[in-house]
């Protein structure tokens, strides 16, 4: 049986773990999942982030507004 050093095993983990996470990210099949939740600063960046690119849209033409329910969005 051969006796392994708690060193050389968290070395030898070490070593490994970026390989071993690229190869379970490429065979992932589903879409990876949040762990945790937004704060609230986040949340108020995104939201305005996602608001400008929609304006900047609105202003290119890409979503032409139809009624006040209903609108068309062209994507790249």
């Amino acid at each position: 049986m051969r006796e392994w050093k708690s060193g050389d095993l968290e070395k030898k983990i070490r070593e490994k773990m970026p390989s071993a996470n690229r190869a379970l990210a490429r065979h992932r099949r589903e879409r990876a999942v949040r762990r945790r939740p937004r704060d609230k600063e986040e949340q108020e960046i995104l939201d305005l982030l996602c608001k400008r690119k929609w304006e900047a849209d609105l202003a290119r033409g890409k979503v032409k507004i139809i009624s006040q329910r209903e609108w068309y969005c062209e994507f790249d």
